[in-house]
């Protein structure tokens, strides 16, 4: 149902979770956005492994600790890194969640994803779904 990695370059831990069926995500856009849900909501349809997602939050937690990200969270920074485009708009624009994304992934730096669980109303199923 979720995944953990272990960040190399810093220790940091990953918790990667997906979920299909999802009936609000416009809400939960918004509360990413108003810094109420912790978390980074990313359209699954553009990554075919949670390695990918790995990769890019080990990037995105090794700047943070050399205080040299591009972007202003971590969260942003994870999102920016999936991207080849160095235009962070554009970035975030399209690997963020859109408002009418039903199959999501949700991922969290160092805590778990209960609240995402109790945000998200859709069906939390396992990763290998995504391939």
């Amino acid at each position: 149902m979720q995944v953990e990695y272990e960040l190399g370059s810093t220790g940091d831990r990953l918790i990667v979770g997906y979920a299909s069926n999802v009936k609000n995500t416009p809400a939960i856009r918004q509360a990413v956005l108003d810094g109420k849900f912790d978390a980074v909501v990313v359209k699954s349809s553009l990554v075919p492994d949670p390695l990918i997602l790995a990769v890019a939050a080990n990037k995105a937690s090794l700047y943070k600790s050399r205080d040299s990200m591009r972007t202003r969270s971590i969260q942003t920074e994870i999102l920016y890194n999936l991207s080849f485009s160095t235009n962070i708009s554009h970035s975030l624009k399209t690997f963020g969640a859109a408002d009418d994304d039903r199959q999501i992934l949700v991922c969290a730096i160092n805590k778990d994803l209960q609240e995402a669980k109790e945000l998200v109303e859709g069906d939390w199923i396992s990763l290998e779904s995504l391939q």
